[in-house]
């Protein structure tokens, strides 16, 4: 074989190499990922926002796919938004939900946790107008929540009822409280 093909084929294999997921990078992301999760348990935000990052940062190294990278994107968003960094917490989230729209099979339980994440992080900016796209289409997905999922999604619903009631617009202001009651949301519990 002469040297030339031979390069050839090394880089075509070489190639072939860096498309495949890494081992390890899957086992230091989980690492980093339940270091993530235990920091914000702890409420060290600071640590938990690093340890999300180099999660995400290992999926992008070891090729570890779409799925993982839109959870590791999402894990750093939260932490991010907790933090209120609120434009990094969106692109985050933009792009989680993008590339989970474009699963083969979508998770309506994931797609609706990234639009309650990015119709939190515009209520938090006062930018409801923004946030409302995102209220309308987590409203019609199926109640797949419970728990505390389902009370952050009934707040949610809540605070943009609220909001839209004080702008006028009671008819969608008055569907979003309803879901909410529904939800098993107790508004005497969050009077200030």
């Amino acid at each position: 074989m002469n040297r030339s093909l031979k390069i050839a084929l090394l880089l075509i294999v070489a190639g072939l190499m860096a498309g495949c997921a890494n081992p390890l990078n899957q086992v230091t992301s989980i690492r980093y990922g339940d270091q993530c999760g235990e920091a914000e348990r702890a409420g060290r935000l600071d640590i938990a926002e690093q340890a999300c990052y180099r999660a995400l940062v290992n999926v992008d190294i070891g090729n570890l796919g779409a799925e993982q990278k839109s959870i590791r994107m999402y894990d750093l968003g939260r932490i991010k938004r907790q933090l209120k960094k609120f434009d990094e917490a969106e692109y985050l989230f933009k792009e989680s939900l993008a590339i989970e729209d474009k699963q083969a099979n979508p998770s309506y339980e994931k797609i609706g946790r990234r639009l309650a994440e990015l119709a939190a992080v515009y209520g938090q900016k006062e930018q409801y107008q923004a946030g409302l796209p995102y209220v309308e289409r987590l409203y019609s997905l199926p109640h797949t929540y419970e728990g505390n999922e389902k009370l952050s999604v009934a707040i949610v619903f809540w605070g943009y009822s609220q909001e839209l009631q004080r702008q006028q617009a009671s008819e969608l202001g008055k569907k979003l409280a309803s879901r909410a009651l529904e939800m098993g949301f107790d508004p005497k519990k969050f009077e200030k």
